[in-house]
């Protein structure tokens, strides 16, 4: 066990992932936002990857949770659990004198109900403090952007649970929006599709499996076979789908994507829209990484689009910026 004084920590407490930061370590954890209980005993069976791989697996005394939906607490006692494993984990390996102090990024546009919600999931298991900022300042610090000049820069952070749309100028937000068209919005729409196209019911695990493996909106045509319950007979099916059905499913999410991209241009000052057109668009999360994504924006929103270089970790990889130079950083942070 390692002796410190107190640890200093960023989390990025994503719908789909949890990532946190430790002071002078960098990424120490990375899993999914899902926990699992025993509802006879109520104790914690798993979280993260383990009870991922319960989702739809389970026996009914067992209760598979997620609770982050579209950025938001949806389940306070199950936030405030995995929050606590995670804390336990910390305190297995370091001896503190003092509680840590948590930096948490948040969506926009979270009421303060919200807001104090996350705040008490984290002081409730034991951190002295809880930081809190925007994501897409935390995504454009984790991209090296310079987000405290008098400059526009625009950024468009594609989660699992929200897209995060932001005009940002001297470390502020002037222009944003956090909107549901994200990643859990394209499983659920190609998961509509499969079952409407080839009378197909499989879960939602292995449509996220299978957007990864064919996810393309470019042309190329890949194959994957998905494995389920032929919703008229019932009976066991499989069938192969293609990167085309997959475009098929999400092309109104993306048209709804663009559109709302182009109500934040459309409100953003003109000084600050020449610099977005000089610079072009950062593209970060983990929705960025549909093959062809970057194109299909910048035909659409007839500017550059650039992919930030680690756009799975640029949230915490800027709270992790933030909380190694606080007292510079502090500024940006909503409390």
């Amino acid at each position: 066990m390692k002796i410190t004084f107190q640890l200093h920590l960023g989390i990025d407490l994503g719908t789909s992932n949890t990532l946190v930061y430790l002071k002078n370590k960098g990424i120490i954890f990375e899993e999914p936002s899902i926990i699992a209980f025993d509802k006879r005993s109520q104790s914690i069976i798993a979280i993260g990857e383990i009870a991922k791989k319960m989702m739809g697996r389970a026996p009914q005394n067992i209760s598979v949770v997620k609770p982050i939906n579209f950025g938001v607490i949806t389940d306070f006692e199950a936030t405030q659990a995995y929050l606590g494993k995670i804390f336990e984990i910390l305190q297995k390996e370091y001896f503190q004198l003092f509680r840590p102090i948590v930096l948490i990024g948040i969506p926009l546009n979270l009421t303060e109900v919200q807001i104090r919600s996350v705040v008490e999931a984290g002081l409730s298991v034991g951190f002295k403090k809880v930081h809190l900022i925007e994501q897409p300042i935390a995504a454009a610090l984790g991209g090296n952007l310079k987000v405290d000049e008098a400059k526009g820069l625009m950024i468009i952070d594609i989660g699992g649970g929200t897209t995060e749309i932001a005009v940002i100028s001297l470390g502020g937000i002037v222009i944003g929006k956090s909107i549901k068209i994200a990643g859990d919005r394209f499983n659920q729409s190609f998961l509509n599709y499969v079952r409407v196209k080839y009378n197909l019911i499989v879960g939602e695990s292995q449509i996220e499996e299978a957007k990864k493996a064919i996810g393309s909106i470019v042309g190329k045509n890949n194959f994957y076979t998905l494995r389920g319950r032929d919703a008229i007979t019932t009976l066991p099916k499989e069938v192969v789908v293609s990167s085309q059905d997959l475009r098929e499913a999400i092309q109104q999410n993306l048209e709804d994507l663009v559109d709302e991209i182009k109500d934040i241009l459309n409100s953003t000052p003109a000084d600050l829209i020449g610099d977005i057109v000089n610079n072009g668009i950062y593209l970060t999360g983990g929705g960025s990484l549909i093959e062809g994504l970057d194109d299909y924006l910048a035909k659409n929103l007839n500017t550059n689009i650039n992919l930030l270089e680690n756009p799975l970790h640029s949230v915490v990889l800027g709270l992790g910026r933030i909380i190694e130079n606080f007292d510079y950083y502090k500024k940006f942070c909503l409390i």
